[in-house]
């Protein structure tokens, strides 16, 4: 700008122009010159403002740092009880499941029983749980933003499904976050932040919180004496278990029911083996059939002489636990024994929650966190397998 002002003082001197017309130039110039810099500087900074993250870093609950991206669209688990908790929260995100929805569709349904039509045709993907091992190249096929993953008993370390999944984040909850009833807050509250769904995450948080408080509140009133004596039957034949102490009779344990079986603890899938023998020493007065099983188990025990001296069967207590998309008790042991809680403690105490709507609780979760509205016929045949 000082270069144009001496050339003008130059031109003008030179060319005789009056001082009032040598003002007005002198101003113009002045504001055109400062014009010029204006707009240089909002053009730079309005480059600067437009600049948009696209990646976030955050600590997973193992401690890692990991680099997510800042939306997240697509998810996929390496396990069943992440997907049923990404499924409670944020469905829309969910871009596979771990294992098809119990259930096979009946005569005349188009979807498996209780399953939203938009949750219907998710791909199976499978993962690193039980029995199970995962693909890679299918896990990747279906593009994820991020995976979630636990690692207590993946036999994979977090290290290689890292490195195997290349620039596709791992996050990891707390290894153990399923593996007791009462401890699942720490989680929903993690994934509601990590997936944007807050709301959602909270106000899972209160029904099970809500659901924990009933069960205590009916538990602490029941001397140890008089608590119902139980046998998880699990398997094609319904000889094999879980005792105390396994995640997957931790709903049994909570609900204040005794674990009749005394066997070995065996880690991760679980199910010890027994003899019809030990089922008739241990004479449970209740029997739960679960994982393996189902209903041809039930018909079995009823029927079969090898059963009929338990009290259980002579008394009518043997019981299918509901299953449908996904078990309330164990297979897996996850976020759908929240309302599992009312339908075990209601199966176990029933003179001590005959007040309790069973019914209304049941719609209540499939509704907010399951995402089907159920109709009366469709609660009762949940329930069918519990008593009325």
């Amino acid at each position: 700008m000082s270069r144009l002002l001496t050339i003008f003082m130059h031109v003008s001197s030179v060319s005789g122009m009056s001082s009032v017309t040598a003002v007005v130039m002198v101003v113009v110039i002045v504001v055109a010159g400062l014009g010029g810099y204006f707009i240089g500087s909002m053009t730079a900074s309005g480059s600067k403002a437009t600049t948009v993250a696209t990646t976030r870093v955050i600590t997973d609950m193992t401690g890692r740092n990991v680099t997510i991206p800042v939306t997240i669209n697509r998810v996929l688990t390496t396990g069943p009880v992440e997907m049923e908790l990404v499924y409670m929260l944020a469905p829309q995100k969910l871009a596979g499941l771990s294992f098809s929805y119990n259930g096979a569709p009946s005569t005349g349904e188009a979807f498996p029983p209780f399953v939203p039509s938009n949750m219907s045709g998710l791909p199976i993907v499978g993962g690193w749980f039980g029995n199970q091992k995962g693909n890679f190249e299918t896990f990747i096929g279906d593009r994820p933003d991020v995976i979630i993953d636990s690692q207590e008993d993946n036999a994979i370390s977090v290290a290689t499904l890292q490195q195997d999944f290349g620039s596709i984040p791992v996050v990891e909850l707390n290894p153990t976050w399923a593996d007791n009833v009462t401890t699942y807050g720490a989680t929903i509250t993690f994934l509601g932040n990590l997936l944007g769904v807050q709301a959602q995450a909270q106000q899972l948080l209160t029904y099970y919180n809500s659901a924990m408080s009933y069960v205590k509140g009916i538990t602490s009133q029941i001397p140890t004496s008089e608590r119902t004596r139980v046998y998880y039957a699990e398997g094609a034949d319904g000889f094999s278990t879980d005792p105390l102490g396994s995640m997957h009779t931790e709903l049994l344990a909570f609900c204040g029911g005794v674990n009749v079986a005394n066997v070995t603890l065996l880690h991760g899938f679980g199910m010890t083996s027994v003899s019809p023998e030990q089922i008739l020493l241990w004479n449970p007065s209740l029997i739960i059939i679960g994982r393996g099983s189902q209903a041809s188990l039930y018909q079995a025990v009823m029927s079969n002489s090898t059963w009929s001296g338990i009290a259980a069967v002579k008394n009518k207590q043997v019981y299918v636990r509901p299953d449908n998309p996904f078990s309330w008790y164990d297979g897996p042991p996850g976020p759908m024994q929240i309302v599992g809680m009312y339908w075990m403690i209601h199966l176990l105490y029933p003179t001590q929650t005959a007040s309790l709507n069973l019914t209304g609780q049941v719609e209540t979760f499939y509704s907010e966190f399951v995402h089907y509205s159920l109709n009366s016929t469709q609660v009762a045949s949940l329930l069918a397998g519990g008593p009325s």
